[in-house]
């Protein structure tokens, strides 16, 4: 059984209700059963949008799960496409403010580390899975909030696949300039099966 931790941000400023959790809920709702079937056990969490908590909250769900393969999702508001995030940078701003109304305490997420880490997945063939159910494109990192400091912290503690998706507000009813819910709850589940695969593969290579 493969175990997969799927995250979602809880409310932050300028958007009081994230719709990362209703993805992520319905996610497990559509394709739970499916996944098991598969040998894919779905792990929902979801973690706070605070700088200073958001690590110890990453902690304790990578412990508990001891996941194979990890996937955040996150808001991007002004966006109108899904967006695979294909790396995350050692910065943060001090500027934007958090769920807390604090600011981030450095401009690194982990000062004295190397600047860069790639997102540990096959991110063209997730953008073109993810595109058959919602448009999709890829993005070039994960910006300096809360989302890019949870994704660089990933990358330091897993060694399977593990990536970020950003997705935009859903549009009711859909559509291809702004999705709606439940197309991106199937491009996100496309993404997971590809992302299982991959994990699947680095098993066979080990063993």
């Amino acid at each position: 059984m493969l175990n997969v931790l799927v995250t979602a941000f809880g409310a932050f400023p300028g958007a009081p209700s994230n719709p990362t959790i209703a993805l992520a809920r319905a996610l497990e709702r559509r394709h739970g059963e499916r996944f098991a079937r598969l040998s894919i056990a779905l792990h929902i969490r979801v973690l706070p949008v605070r700088f200073a908590q958001v690590e110890a909250a990453l902690a304790m769900a990578l412990d508990e799960v001891q996941p194979d393969v990890v996937l955040h999702l996150g808001l991007a508001g002004r966006r109108a496409a899904l967006c695979v995030e294909t790396r995350a940078l050692n910065r943060l701003s001090v500027l934007r403010l958090d769920a807390g109304q604090a600011v981030a305490p450095s401009r690194a997420v982990t000062p004295g580390a190397a600047f860069q880490r790639a997102a540990r997945w096959p991110a063209q063939r997730i953008r073109a899975a993810m595109d058959r159910s919602a448009a999709t494109r890829l993005s070039i990192d994960a910006g300096d909030y809360v989302c890019n400091q949870t994704l660089f912290l990933t990358l330091s503690r897993t060694r399977g696949p593990t990536g970020f998706i950003h997705i935009p507000h859903p549009r009711r009813g859909g559509g291809r300039r702004r999705p709606g819910l439940d197309p991106m709850v199937e491009a996100v589940a496309s993404a997971l099966l590809v992302m299982a695969g991959a994990a699947r593969l680095g098993r066979s290579a080990v063993a």
